[in-house]
């Protein structure tokens, strides 16, 4: 019979899709078109109650690549970061239940940010990271097994850390600094430009179900 699967009990798990814009858009931001860019987006958000105590800047960059401008949207724990040469979408304490509104919400986002700067963004990394409180067996005694402690000379290591990368994914298994005897997984993948959010939210979820089902745990 195969073991049965126990709920994840998940903590400060982040979410974060990272693209560049195909070239920085220094001349389109520095003109007349900033404001209509940022009033294009604003009303495209309002849905999310974005309003202008929603919209930051940093006061101080030192230089160009420190430029950035941030909606915030804190109903889905949710943040556009705009840069001169990409844009950085995250979510914190992501809960999967909300899949559908996560999809719509950076959907739309990122095809108004296109309209209005009218610059394509190349292809995407993800990023899920997450820290797991332990189940009845220490992670220890889960991660032995994906390692060979003879070769390693450390049989009697507290914790053991597992890493994968391949071209478009890639996962890290390690000690979390923020849980006691608790697991820090890091889950990325890279997807080709104009990939939608629908594909790519299923795809990172598909991912922590794999992950997490490797471990003997299911997603909440």
């Amino acid at each position: 019979m195969a073991e049965e699967l126990i709920t994840a009990d998940v903590e400060q798990s982040y979410v974060e899709y990272r693209a560049n814009f195909k070239e920085p858009i220094t001349s389109v931001w520095f003109n007349a078109s900033q404001g209509s860019i940022l009033t294009q987006m604003q009303k495209v958000l309002l849905p999310w109650k974005v309003g202008l105590q929603n919209i930051s800047f940093n006061p101080t960059p030192k230089n160009l690549a420190e430029f950035q401008v941030t909606f915030s949207v804190p109903s889905l724990g949710a943040a556009i970061q705009v840069t001169l040469d990409g844009v950085i979408m995250s979510a914190v304490n992501v809960d999967w239940s909300r899949r559908s509104q996560y999809i719509s919400f950076f959907q739309t986002a990122a095809d108004s940010l296109k309209a209005a700067i009218k610059a394509d963004l190349e292809a995407a990394q993800t990023t899920l990271a997450f820290h797991l409180r332990p189940g009845p067996k220490p992670f220890r005694e889960i991660l032995k097994h994906f390692v060979n402690m003879k070769t390693l000379g450390v049989e009697d290591a507290q914790m053991y850390g597992v890493s994968a990368y391949c071209d478009e994914y890639s996962w890290v298994l390690d000690g979390s600094a923020v849980l006691p005897n608790g697991l820090f997984i890091k889950l990325v993948r890279l997807f080709p430009a104009g990939t939608r959010f629908e594909k790519i939210v299923a795809k990172i979820y598909e991912d922590e179900e794999a992950i997490l089902r490797r471990l003997g745990f299911k997603v909440q």
